[in-house]
């Protein structure tokens, strides 16, 4: 019973513990359960947490569930990954040590690789994927692994494992194997397999995101296989229907396959295409292989926009680039983007033969533009630096042919002058330069040098036609010079074949005997002319005024019936002098006896002429005309006009003794008594003193007032001693020194001349030359009291010259008005034509500055109309500034058409400046393309013109800039500042490019 007993409590024993045990099981797994469960809901830390509770309390139990324990320790492991635990590492190694057999032993390596891999710790990930396929059969899984770690190889650079694992996955069915196999084609194609990595490419052609890419990587394996054929073959069709695959790379290396084998029609395609799908920047290579392939096809344009962003580097490439662009630019007619860019290319050093092929091009660039002067200059390096070069002769042969046409006279006969060796077109280039620079100097008055040239010119005549010439303006500055000479050669050109140069000999023998007083020898040579230039366009104004000279010839004979029909012809046909042709067919009437008609006439010459130069004139006939009739009043009355509209005529003494005269007649004796007083003391010099002294007298004694007369006539002997005076021989004493050139002397003797005889008649000749003498030594203020001393004198002998001097040296000093003045006075006191146009280019000049454009133009149009020949240039002048005037007052187009009607005649200063003036126009209304050609008009025909020649250059460059064309503003900047020698242009010039760079 007692072992039954015993049992039982056993039993009971067993059963109570059991029940307890049963109880902590449950207790355990519940730890198991919630850590699972927390896991799945990726509650990672607490899911952790509840796992090492259940591992820790299950460890201790008596009958642990080791396969539990096993799995805890996994989602453990997991979970420690998951949320980056510091020891996740060590907890996975943990578990892996502890359970080497279980099931996700190896699986678990593989996750703790991802977690380095994503932390980028490829190193890391590396080993442990190695790890996870340690003893692993390869399956779909494994592939993946593989994979990984061929990703994570290819991230620290070790290509070669990278690739032997990529091999492995892309020859499988696992899902990376595509982006297996492109992977391994990038590796085979960095390690120059390419048929490798073509054969990879292939199977990825297709397949998103790869085909996108693909096509430039097969390109380049062609490319670089040199398979050119397979590559175009290949890229052309994709190129023409890209599908959205990035076809940059491929339409460029289509496009460099077409350049090396010289088919450019399509490289230039294909570059083409390659620029508009490619954005960013572009090798300088390859966007001069893009210009050149334009180029070869004759697309200039194109061509040189992309040759010019290259133009400016200073490489091998960039001088190519600038002599191309040269070349393109001369093909589309753009001259002055050729010349700046063969100057570029020309300072380079990379390639010896494109710098000496610039150097050339240059020139000729120079020569199409007629800069004939900087052409030159070009040339003669172009010999020096290359004195065996390629275009020695075109050289010389382009050298003598710019001679013909050059402005710089001077230095280009000197520059054949120095040649030991002349070819026949040096000979006639210089024959012609040496008769160019003969007429530059005849114009400027510069007669001796002129005739130096003409004789020059004359030296080797191969020309026949210019050789006639040259003496014709030879005989024109010997005449000038009063050089007897010139009759001689005169008259050997009036035989001559040319009829134009043999009238004008005629016309000038008529005047050279008609100046000499022999009036039927130079009635014969008028006449001769006349037959001979009748309906000659060029003559005509000398024809007319052959007519009028040949009349005055008449005249001087006595032959006073032919000359009023003369005098009269010319008053009806001629389009100038008619105001002269008039007074002398008054003149003429009167010798003829025939009064009634000759007093008719003058008095419709001062109805029609009120500002003639000859009214004074036609006036004192008029008072002739009463006094003979003794109208006595009327004659005071038009002696009066006379001298209230031409104060300063040359008539003012006469008149004044007609005047005295009538009013003696008329017993007004106190006024007689005055004018007779105004000749002695203020005209005491003239012919008409002594008269006025013994009209004086008679008046005096007639108004009882005779003791008067003593005083007067003691007055004029001092004003008039005789030629053996002391007075006289100390004047001719000061003016010795005056016309010896030494002028600081004359001015210090004419001065104590003065000094010593401030009422002498000699006075306002002395003031005259002292004023002449400061004006010489450049002592302008000093001169300009002197003048002006004989303008307000009134003295008529000097007064024209001083008022024009006067009023040139008010011009210089910008007081205009005063200059204005003086001009004015010049008109009312001369009847010399050469004066009066002077006078009036005096005044057209200063109401321009002083802002009266109206009156610019008025005074302008006088000169024009009424003798603008008579002064060499100033014509053109008048015009010019007749356009200037317009265009202040904004009348464009007026002041275009005046400005190239300066151009058209002569190429002088005045067609530069007008020139100018049409380019800034142009510039203002923004056509910039018009304005640079206008500006380059000037720079080639008007060179010798410096500063109008520089200012177009700025102005040039400033209508690039306008443009956006920086290449040709820096182009053109560049060359005024190695160019110019002006420092004033230089340093605008530098102003200019600093704001552009």
């Amino acid at each position: 019973m007692k072992f039954k007993s015993l049992t039982i409590a056993f039993l009971i024993s067993f059963h109570t513990l059991f029940g307890q045990n049963t109880l902590n099981y449950t207790q355990i797994e519940a730890h198991f359960n919630n850590g699972i469960e927390l896991f799945q809901k990726k509650a990672y830390s607490a899911a952790r947490k509840e796992l090492h509770e259940y591992i820790s309390k299950s460890e201790k139990s008596l009958n642990p569930n080791k396969f539990n324990i096993a799995n805890a320790e996994y989602y453990s492991a997991l979970a420690s990954l998951n949320t980056q635990a510091k020891d996740a590492d060590i907890e996975v190694e943990r578990f892996v040590l502890k359970n080497p057999e279980h099931p996700k032993a190896k699986l678990i390596y593989n996750n703790l690789a991802k977690s380095f891999f994503d932390k980028g710790d490829f190193k890391g990930a590396i080993a442990y994927y190695q790890k996870a396929l340690e003893n692993r059969a390869d399956n779909i899984d494994t592939y993946e692994i593989r994979y990984q770690l061929a990703l994570a190889y290819y991230q620290i650079k070790d290509f070669k494992n990278a690739l032997v694992e990529f091999d492995k996955v892309k020859a499988t069915v696992a899902p990376n194997a595509l982006n297996a196999a492109y992977y391994g084609a990038v590796i085979n194609f960095q390690n120059e397999n390419f048929d490798l990595a073509l054969s990879d490419l292939k199977r990825v052609e297709n397949v998103n995101p790869y085909k996108i890419e693909v096509p430039n990587w097969i390109g380049q394996i062609y490319y670089r296989q040199k398979k050119h054929d397979e590559l175009t073959a290949y890229a052309e069709p994709i190129i023409a229907n890209p599908n959205g695959r990035k076809i940059d790379d491929l339409c460029l290396l289509t496009a460099e396959v077409n350049f090396f084998d010289d088919n450019f029609e399509k490289s230039s395609v294909y570059y083409d295409k390659f620029k508009t799908f490619r954005r960013g920047t572009v090798s300088d290579q390859v966007t001069f292989r893009h210009a050149f392939s334009l180029y070869k096809t004759d697309k200039f344009e194109k061509a040189s926009v992309l040759f010019k962003s290259l133009a400016n580097n200073n490489t091998e490439i960039g001088q190519q680039s600038a002599y191309y662009l040269g070349i393109s630019s001369l093909k589309t007619g753009d001259l002055n983007a050729a010349m700046a860019a063969f100057e570029n290319a020309k300072k380079a050093d990379f390639d010896k033969n494109i710098k000496e092929e610039a150097s050339y091009n240059y020139v000729k660039v120079l020569v199409e533009k007629s800069n004939n002067t900087l052409a030159i200059n070009e040339l003669q390096s172009y010999l020096k630096n290359y004195p065996n070069g390629k275009y020695v002769d075109e050289s010389n042969e382009l050298l003598s042919e710019i001679f013909f046409e050059t402005n710089s006279y001077v230095s280009a006969i000197t520059y054949i002058e120095s040649l030991t060796r002349k070819t026949s077109k040096i000979e006639e280039a210089y024959q012609k330069l040496c008769y160019n620079q003969g007429v530059v100097d005849f114009n400027l008055e510069k007669y001796e040098s002129a005739i130096k040239y003409f004789n020059k010119s004359l030296e080797k005549p191969t020309n026949k036609a210019l050789a006639t010439k040259s003496k014709y303006w030879k005989a024109e500055a010997l005449n000038m010079s009063e050089n007897p000479q010139s009759e001689s050669i005169y008259r050997e050109l009036a035989t001559s074949g040319d009829n134009e140069i043999k009238q004008k000999s005629l016309y000038s023998l008529g005047y050279m005997f008609f100046n000499k007083g022999e009036f039927v020898k130079a009635q014969k040579y008028f006449e001769d002319f006349r037959s001979g230039s009748k309906g000659e366009a060029a003559l005509a104004q000398n024809y007319e005024d052959a007519l009028v000279r040949i009349a005055d010839c008449q005249l001087a004979g006595k032959n006073y019936t032919q000359a009023l029909k003369n005098y009269d012809l010319a008053y009806q046909v001629n389009k100038t002098d008619k105001d002269y042709s008039l007074y002398q067919k008054g003149l003429t009437l009167k010798y003829l006896d025939r009064d009634k008609e000759s007093k008719e006439i003058f008095e419709k010459f001062s109805k029609l002429y009120t500002s003639s130069r000859l009214i004074d004139d036609a006036l004192f006939q008029n008072a002739e005309f009463e006094m003979e009739k003794s109208n006595y009043a009327s004659a005071i009355s038009i002696l009066t006009d006379l001298m209230r509209k031409k104060p300063n005529s040359i008539l003012i003494p006469q008149a004044l003794l007609k005047r005295a005269i009538s009013f003696s007649n008329l017993q007004d004796y106190d006024k007689a008594i005055s004018d007779f007083k105004v000749i002695i003391n203020k005209y005491g010099k003239t012919e008409f003193a002594e008269e006025a002294l013994l009209g004086l007298r008679e008046t005096l004694n007639n108004s009882n007032r005779t003791e008067e007369f003593a005083e007067v006539a003691d007055q004029y002997q001092k004003s008039n001693p005789n030629d053996k005076s002391v007075i006289n021989l100390q004047f001719d004493a000061a003016k010795d020194l005056y016309y010896a050139e030494k002028y600081d002397k004359a001015i210090v003797a004419l001065q104590n001349f003065i000094i010593s005889n401030p009422k002498s008649s000699s006075a306002p000749e002395a003031n005259f030359l002292i004023a002449e003498s400061y004006y010489i030594l450049n002592k302008k203020d000093e001169a300009l009291k002197y003048y002006q001393e004989i303008v307000i004198s009134n003295s008529t002998e000097f007064l024209s010259k001083s008022a024009i001097r006067s009023g040139n040296l008010f011009f210089e000093k910008q007081n205009y008005s005063d200059a204005i003045l003086n001009f004015l006075q010049v008109i009312s006191a001369t009847s010399n034509q050469r004066d009066i146009v002077v006078a009036q280019e005096g005044l057209f000049k200063s109401y321009y500055f002083k802002g009266d454009f109206d009156k610019s133009i008025e005074y302008s149009n006088k000169v024009i109309q009424e003798g603008g020949n008579t002064v060499m240039g100033a014509e053109n002048r008048a015009i010019l500034f007749k356009g200037k005037s317009f265009l202040q007052k904004k009348d464009f187009n007026q002041a275009k058409t005046e400005f190239e009607k300066v151009i058209a005649m002569a190429k002088d200063i005045s067609g530069a400046e007008a020139k100018y003036f049409i380019g800034e126009m142009h510039f203002a209304q923004k056509d910039f393309d018009t304005s640079i050609k206008v500006l380059q008009d000037l720079a080639a025909d008007f060179s010798d013109f410096t500063y109008w020649y520089e200012k177009a250059f700025l102005l040039i460059a400033d209508n690039y800039l306008a443009k956006n064309d920086e290449f040709m503003a820096k182009a053109t900047l560049k060359s005024i500042i190695e160019n110019s020698e002006s420092k004033d242009t230089v340093e605008k010039a530098k102003q200019k490019l600093k704001a552009i760079n």
